[in-house]
């Protein structure tokens, strides 16, 4: 898609602080509008920048964490008030170069960056898109998103969401998947953990290990499912609850936990096990990991929840299965795991799935809102 090039920042606190959907999202962003001769800069807060995108620069600012503003007694359970200073906190440093850096649109991922972005515009700054990837909402938020001068949405799930709380609809466009580094490649033995038999299928979860994950569901499946393994990827507050789980169950041997798992190694884990299972029942807008899967041939059994009945196939690269129920989830596992030629035949089928929601794609529908921004 043919487009002016502009000069965008790409403003999130946690693109250079942490790992996950919404960081992975601007890094790859900012890698293929800079590849379209774009002029991109990466606003992050101070931490270890994940990666060097060629053309992208990316500045650093201070920001107070959420976790100091809970150790205050009247903010202690306060999550979205907590988030919001911390955003702000960041913004005293980055609102002078928002304002005099020459940008024509910053392009935000999170409403908890209205305020200071929009001050920005009227002291002379860019135009201001709004990516909604969640709920993060809060007070004062409606009237701040209406004032944006755009607003996409990742997934159609999450698009209706916005709708109900803010009243009008962002264009959809999805994550994106690097469809160059997430392909299939040749199965690796090595893979699978000692004590594991050559001859057990594999089962993959990738994702962080918070409860709303629901990867407990997994682990009770997994007592129905004989013989198989499950190798968890991802680290996070619920690992010792998991870990403790499966001793109970009696499964440590077939439950193995990975650790973080760097994403350039993903395509390596997604071509050597048999299925990805992905049991997430909240907060859950799209489901990244479910198309990277899906682009290296991986068929997918997971919830029916969110944003995953948009990136999942129901029945030609996947299953769907109701949320929180160890049961359905066992039973189509073990309904794939018997069907060697149906799972082959949603392996041929997910790449070509997978592609529309390469970068390409996801970025003629940004680039389509900001031409519209800057006409």
């Amino acid at each position: 898609m043919a487009t002016k090039h502009l000069r965008i920042a790409l403003y999130n606190l946690t693109t250079t602080t942490k790992v996950g959907g919404v960081e992975s999202f601007v890094w790859d962003l900012a890698r293929e509008l800079a590849r379209r001769g774009h002029a991109v800069t990466i606003f992050g807060g101070v931490g270890a920048v994940r990666e060097h995108v060629p053309g992208v620069r990316v500045l650093l600012f201070p920001a107070l964490p959420r976790t100091f503003w809970r150790t205050l007694p009247l903010l202690r359970r306060a999550y979205a008030e907590t988030k919001l200073l911390e955003r702000l906190s960041m913004a005293i440093a980055a609102l002078p170069e928002l304002v005099r850096g020459g940008y024509d649109i910053v392009h935000i991922q999170k409403p908890y960056d209205l305020a200071p972005t929009l001050l920005a515009r009227t002291l002379g700054g860019p135009r201001v898109l709004l990516g909604c990837h969640g709920e993060d909402f809060y007070r004062g938020d409606r009237w701040l998103a209406r004032q944006a001068d755009g607003a996409v949405s990742c997934s159609a799930f999450n698009a209706q969401t916005i709708a109900a709380r803010y009243g009008f609809t962002p264009r959809v466009v999805f994550n994106g998947v690097d469809t160059q580094l997430f392909q299939q490649v040749p199965a690796d033995p090595s893979i699978r953990p000692a004590g594991i038999p050559a001859a057990a299928p594999l089962l993959l979860f990738v994702g962080r290990l918070q409860p709303w994950k629901g990867v407990e569901y997994a682990i009770r499946a997994l007592a129905a499912i004989p013989r198989a393994a499950l190798l968890i990827a991802g680290e996070g507050v619920d690992r010792p609850r998991l870990m403790a789980l499966a001793h109970e169950l009696g499964l440590s041997e077939r439950v193995r936990f990975l650790g973080q798992v760097p994403r350039a190694q993903l395509p390596r884990y997604f071509s050597s096990v048999d299925l990805l299972v992905a049991t997430s029942f909240a907060s859950e807008t799209f489901g990244i990991g479910l198309v990277e899967a899906q682009a290296c041939g991986l068929p997918v059994v997971a919830t029916r929840f969110g944003g995953f009945p948009e990136v999942v196939n129901d029945g030609a690269t996947g299953l769907l299965v109701p949320p929180q129920d160890s049961s359905a989830l066992a039973i189509a596992i073990t309904t794939l795991l018997a069907d060697p030629v149906r799972r082959q035949a949603m392996s041929s089928a997910a790449p070509a799935w997978a592609a529309q929601f390469s970068w390409q794609r996801v970025a003629d529908r940004v680039e389509q809102s900001y031409d519209e921004m800057t006409r």
